[in-house]
């Protein structure tokens, strides 16, 4: 009789009363309750209903989360422990069919985050071949992604770093991977929908800011709606990005007031600070972080963030290298940076990363993971329902 009642009473309930709590619960908690009625499975495994409960949990910073890929493991970072003083991730256990993230020769993991999911690219160096995985580290599910058919023979090709984010417009997550032919100096843009599950290729204006830049190595940046890549334009920086809805390529300008030509002390010549910025984001919003100063030996890192206008948020010392932006803390007074550091084996450079707190107020650099490996790729991302 009791259970009567209450099942009474739980009908009475309003669908949109009953959304609205669901919406504010844990990822993990909505895919167990998702066993209570084929309407709350039908509600939780719903387009619509994942979209609201993301925006409702990219509000709240305990939702956000780093994913870290070390030499051998994979290791998650919860918000809450990101900002203590001594961090250890809890290991990820991931086992991907058919895309092996370790032990092949040659291959090098790359990241890229949007909505709560996480795209890995497996690149072969020597053959300059790409793999593409779509995952979601709160559900666990993940796609592998189909290998584009239309493409030319990779070592006639040059391939940019590839960027992952989502279209308004038509509510869908993207891959876009620029190249290159040579020697027709052809740049061309493949474009995979995971809406449709299919890519399709774009050839880009001869005229378009595209053509006039050259991307560097450094990841790519997704935000709101968009994907950056820093760049050089005649030899000097740039930002170009790419508008997921319109599928062009546009020219964000650097801060006015940031000079990226600095003086040698000996020589007395201009070099470009080309190698020692990164873009990254703060919030929601964009942010560069830029090495600046009168000379090579007077040198200072300063972090611009992008509103309706480029503010400078903070100056921080230069320790060496330049510093990406992930996220920050609640008060906004420390940031999560990756630290890049490039050693040399010969004329050959290789590139190793760790996590690192700036503690915007009184300058202090902090390790985030107590035994970091010394070359890792790390992504945010909030909790979604998103590729459930």
């Amino acid at each position: 009789m009791r259970i009567c009642k209450a099942q009474r009473r739980s009908s009475m309930i309003p669908n949109d009363l009953i959304e609205d709590i669901l919406s504010r619960l844990l990822v993990k908690s909505l895919m167990r309750f998702k066993c209570v009625s084929k309407a709350w499975h039908t509600l939780i495994s719903s387009r619509r209903f994942a979209k609201s409960h993301f925006q409702r949990a990219s509000q709240n910073p305990s939702c956000m989360n780093v994913i870290v890929f070390t030499g051998n493991c994979v290791l998650s970072l919860g918000y809450e422990a990101l900002f203590q003083t001594c961090v250890h991730g809890q290991p990820v256990d991931v086992d991907f069919q058919g895309f092996p993230l370790w032990g092949e020769e040659y291959v090098e993991t790359n990241l890229a985050s949007c909505n709560g999911l996480v795209c890995i690219e497996l690149y072969n160096r020597r053959k300059r071949t790409s793999e593409y995985l779509v995952w979601n580290p709160s559900t666990k599910s993940y796609k592998n992604i189909p290998r584009p058919t239309s493409t030319p023979d990779s070592m006639s090709c040059w391939f940019y770093r590839f960027g992952f984010g989502y279209d308004y417009s038509t509510d869908d997550h993207k891959i876009v991977r620029p190249y290159q032919i040579f020697p027709f100096d052809i740049k061309r843009i493949e474009i995979f929908s995971l809406k449709t599950f299919t890519w399709k290729t774009i050839l880009v204006d001869v005229d378009n800011i595209y053509n006039c830049s050259l991307p560097l190595i450094p990841k790519t940046t997704y935000c709101n709606g968009a994907i950056y890549w820093s760049a050089r334009k005649y030899g000097k920086p740039s930002i170009v990005y790419f508008d997921l809805a319109e599928e062009i390529f546009h020219e964000l300008p650097w801060p006015e007031s940031v000079s990226y030509c600095v003086r040698d002390g000996s020589s007395g010549k201009c070099f470009y600070t080309t190698g020692l910025w990164e873009l990254g984001t703060f919030g929601e919003h964009l942010c560069l972080s830029v090495c600046t100063g009168e000379s090579r030996k007077n040198l200072c890192v300063q972090l611009w963030v992008m509103k309706e206008s480029w503010t400078r948020l903070a100056t921080i010392p230069y320790l060496g290298t330049c510093l990406r932006p992930m996220c920050a803390s609640k008060n906004g007074e420390k940031v999560l940076m990756r630290e890049t550091q490039v050693k040399y084996v010969g004329r050959t450079g290789e590139c190793y990363y760790k996590l690192v707190e700036w503690n915007l107020t009184d300058h202090t650099c902090t390790s985030i993971l107590c035994d970091p490996n010394p070359r890792m790729e790390a992504a945010t991302y909030v909790e979604s329902l998103y590729l459930q």
